[in-house]
């Protein structure tokens, strides 16, 4: 913790000093070289910021320095810093200017160090309180009577993440779009072929204190505001609570993601779209819900439109000064299509919270009774079969490299049916002959409500078991059969997740719980209040500060040894790209000419500097180049 106050204060004092005085000349270049955002970058050097791309900062540093240093934020062989680099070179940006002032660049560095913290620091230190993360769906508004589900029905004192689920992808516009006409425009401006039934004439049923159903007409001001808006204000309850756009669901078809996401500009265009839609409608982030990626073409599309998103995400909050837009994804849970669908360590670096769908292990595509969502596996089980159940989905997570308190468990609250083949044999694993009956409500074959199973067992009387093997309950009558949680199950769950110290829980989703309190006779919300006390009581995650084995860990020591190394005059951009080990940087800087022989004011040379962090690379190619100079004499 104290490494995370130094960290903090010191980035708090460099956005102090970069900031303040400052309209220096070429301001803007150096901002968009802090983050080689070239678009930006092209945009100010078709204007009069032309004639200032070689302007020097209060530190003596030119954009090119700037960009050098940024560039330790990516890959060697990025397209963006490359590509920034030498659209600085075309434009006349000097390749040997030196630093004319003694300056820190701690600065720079810290700066540079921040992207890191944000990104794999921060998440991974001590959480104030879990997350409990809720999904609105916009469809529930059309079911019947009072099942019906709308956004006054949000308690959001539950919830500290809302997910608004879903939004489409326009191929042509490039943007997300709406799935329901009236995420955006009033009720009344239905189509008739999509308008819940109570929008036809203007009125909605709404529940009396004592239960009963009363038809009043909808307020002036609900009929002027579309769900987006509906939500959104529900932050004025909870100013804590984060909203986020949900994007994909199982509607939208992998096809969708791969054709508009897996081409590199489309993406680009994509994401930025991405950023005007959310701050318009204003929330506060971006889900991302493919269901799911399936192949190594999906891995590569998947990993490098998180990154992209992120950065996106980061180089906004910075231009526009807002708090950056959260990133989060709902995954699979099942270890084969988790292995073939992520890059699971490399997306746990840049999402901010990761939803694992943990349940759907067994519905009516089995040809046995199985629980949607158990805890832990059973003794019967053999392979793969010992992969269902969340206990093996979060080891899969945390196996593969997503620190515990990003990742999320997804909890039902809705179970999975089965029409049994003998009415006798009640178990879990009886054998089965397709899905069980539709709900009053949900309307969905192989599929009930938690309010809707809770008719079921108090009013129709189906019969109640527990399995304590998998800590879950299933009930059933005549043919009928249901696996699915009760409190006590979402009780054990929730003392789980803080077992496992994950960030939270996430519940799917708001309209299937018992949100009226009639069917199940414990109050509004009984499953996610039940959440919600249950980790209250709980201490929250207080993982140490660490930082996974990957290239990460020798970016940030790179950052580290930087800001100690590089804080004296007279170092070119050569100097700096020596130093950190980017090659390609460097053979495009000695392209152009750089000067390899300038010494900085203790009289090292990028060679020197190369020799010392042992940059193989760096040095064969300054090497590479001595020797045709000497070939040219």
């Amino acid at each position: 913790m104290a490494l995370y106050v130094f960290i903090v204060y010191e980035f708090e004092k460099a956005i102090k000093m970069y900031d303040e005085d400052d309209d220096y000349e070429g301001k803007l270049i150096h901002q968009a070289a802090l983050f080689c955002n070239v678009e930006l970058l092209k945009d100010l050097l078709s204007g009069d910021e032309i004639n200032k791309i070689n302007a020097q900062d209060k530190w003596g540093r030119t954009p090119l320095h700037t960009a050098c240093a940024a560039a330790i934020n990516f890959d060697s062989s990025s397209d963006s810093s490359l590509e920034f680099i030498m659209t600085l070179i075309d434009h006349g940006c000097g390749v040997n200017i030196q630093a004319n002032e003694h300056y820190n660049f701690r600065i720079l560095i810290i700066m540079d160090l921040y992207g890191y913290i944000v990104l794999f620091i921060l998440p991974q230190l001590t959480i104030e309180e879990y997350v409990i993360g809720c999904y609105f769906t916009n469809w529930a508004q059309h079911r019947q009577q009072n099942a019906q589900f709308l956004p006054r029905h949000i308690d959001s004192k539950l919830c500290t993440h809302l997910y608004f689920a879903f939004a489409d992808i326009d191929i042509k516009l490039k943007t997300p779009t709406t799935f329901e006409k009236n995420d955006i425009l009033p009720p009344q401006s239905f189509p008739p072929s999509r308008s819940p039934q109570q929008s036809i004439d203007n009125q909605m049923k709404l529940m009396t204190n004592n239960g009963d159903l009363t038809t009043v007409a909808l307020s002036h001001q609900q009929q002027k505001i579309g769900l987006y808006e509906q939500v959104n204000r529900l932050k004025h309850d909870n100013p804590q609570m984060k909203t986020l756009l949900s994007l994909g669901g199982a509607s939208v078809n992998g096809t969708k993601f791969r054709l508009m996401l897996g081409d590199k500009i489309n993406r680009k265009d994509f994401i930025r779209n991405t950023v005007k839609y959310l701050r318009k409608h204003k929330f506060d982030g971006l889900d991302l819900d493919w269901e799911f990626p399936e192949n190594e073409n999906d891995k590569k599309i998947f990993s490098e439109l998180v990154q992209d998103y992120r950065r996106e995400f980061q180089n906004e909050a910075f231009v526009t000064n807002r708090a950056r837009l959260l990133l989060t994804a709902a995954v699979q849970a099942y270890k084969p299509k988790i292995e073939a669908g992520y890059n699971v360590a490399l997306i746990g670096q840049y999402l901010d919270l990761i939803n694992l769908m943990a349940y759907d292990y067994h519905g009516s595509w089995d040809i046995h009774t199985g629980h949607n969502s158990p805890l832990f596996s059973r003794k019967e089980q053999r392979n793969n079969e010992l992969l269902l159940n969340q206990k093996a989905s979060i080891d899969t997570w945390l196996d593969y490299g997503v620190p515990s308190n990003k990742l999320v468990l997804g909890m039902p609250m809705y179970g999975r049916t089965f029409r049994l083949k003998n009415k006798k044999n009640t178990k879990i694993n009886s054998a089965v002959k397709g899905a069980g009956k539709k709900g009053k409500y949900t309307l969905s074959d192989g599929f009930l409500a938690y309010y809707e199973i809770c008719d079921l067992i108090i009013n129709q009387k189906w019969k109640n078991e527990w399995d304590s093997e998998q800590e879950i309950p299933y009930a059933y009558k005549d043919d009928q059969w249901v696996g699915y949680d009760n409190i006590e199950s979402i009780k054990k769950k929730s003392q789980y997740v803080a077992e496992r110290n994950l960030a939270g829980a996430m519940v799917w989703s708001l309209d299937l719980d018992d949100f009226t309190g009639e069917f199940c006779k414990a109050g509004k919300y009984p499953l996610l209040t039940t959440i919600k006390k249950t980790l209250n009581a709980l201490q929250p995650p207080t993982t140490p500060i660490r930082i996974q084995k990957t290239t990460t860990e020798t970016s940030i020591a790179t950052s580290l040894v930087l800001s100690s190394t590089l804080c004296c005059q007279n170092i070119t951009p050569l100097h700096i790209v020596c130093e950190s080990g980017n090659e390609k940087i460097v053979a495009l800087l000695l392209f152009h000419k750089a000067e390899i022989d300038f010494p900085d004011i203790n009289g090292k040379t990028p060679l020197d500097l190369a020799l010392e962090n042992r940059r193989l690379d760096c040095v064969e190619l300054i090497h590479n180049e001595i020797g045709k100079n000497y070939q040219n004499l």
